[in-house]
């Protein structure tokens, strides 16, 4: 298969998530996968979900303390998840 071909799928595949408005889920699913990378094993092995609705990704958090030093970098947060989907996917942080 040439690369012509794969990426006519891979755009393919981008129409038929938005079509079916599962664009966002796709996102969500790949951040959780991401996570520990993103944001670093102790922060992962405390968040207990991630969920992506209306450009505002809540994290839940099993630890009071690192919620509190999370919240000093809420900008870093987006940026970096931003910058990992290559688009403005969020654009708040909301954290419980």
């Amino acid at each position: 298969m040439s690369d012509k071909n794969q990426y006519q799928l891979k755009d393919l595949l981008k129409a038929m998530l938005k079509q079916y408005k599962l664009e966002d889920k796709y996102e969500e699913v790949d951040l959780n996968k991401n996570w520990p990378h993103l944001m670093g094993t102790l922060i992962a092995n405390h968040t207990t979900k991630l969920q992506i609705r209306d450009k505002k990704l809540y994290v839940e958090l099993d630890s009071p303390v690192i919620r509190q030093e999370m919240s000093y970098g809420k900008s870093l947060i987006i940026e970096k998840v931003n910058q990992f989907a290559g688009q403005e996917l969020i654009n708040d942080v909301v954290l419980r």
